[in-house]
């Protein structure tokens, strides 16, 4: 019986370390240029992809066919290149070394730049009523 607890107790800590140092490593940020990175917005914004999927053209208009929807699109990717806002809700979770719809802390930083955030709030996604078919 003891060794029983000191073998889990022993499978823990391991863990619990292991945990710990991946949570401690820095994310490593991959130079891309601006170019590679727009390409790699452009991507992500498009319908069926990670912000593309949420937006209001990624269901009612994913060809980008209304003028309404080619503007909400090239607002994502203008939003995608900037620095990420001070808060987002997506932030603890990538902080803490977790991945949000297969993007980690890395694969962010890919895409945004680095330096200040330009905005505290990450922005609303509204439906306009031009889009709605």
């Amino acid at each position: 019986m003891k060794m029983r607890l000191l073998v889990i107790t022993a499978s823990v800590a391991i863990l619990f370390l292991a945990h710990t140092l991946a949570l401690a490593e820095t994310a490593k940020r991959k130079s891309s240029s601006v170019g590679a990175r727009t390409a790699a917005c452009k991507e992500d914004c498009s319908a069926g992809h990670l912000h593309g999927t949420y937006r209001p053209y990624g269901s009612s208009d994913p060809n980008l066919v209304s003028p309404e929807g080619r503007q909400l699109y090239a607002e994502c990717v203008r939003l995608c290149l900037d620095p990420l806002p001070e808060f987002y809700f997506q932030k603890s979770i990538i902080e803490a070394g977790g991945s949000w719809g297969g993007k980690t802390k890395s694969d962010c930083l890919t895409c945004h730049a680095v330096g200040k955030p330009k905005r505290f709030w990450p922005g609303v996604n509204t439906l306009p009523d031009s889009l709605k078919r």
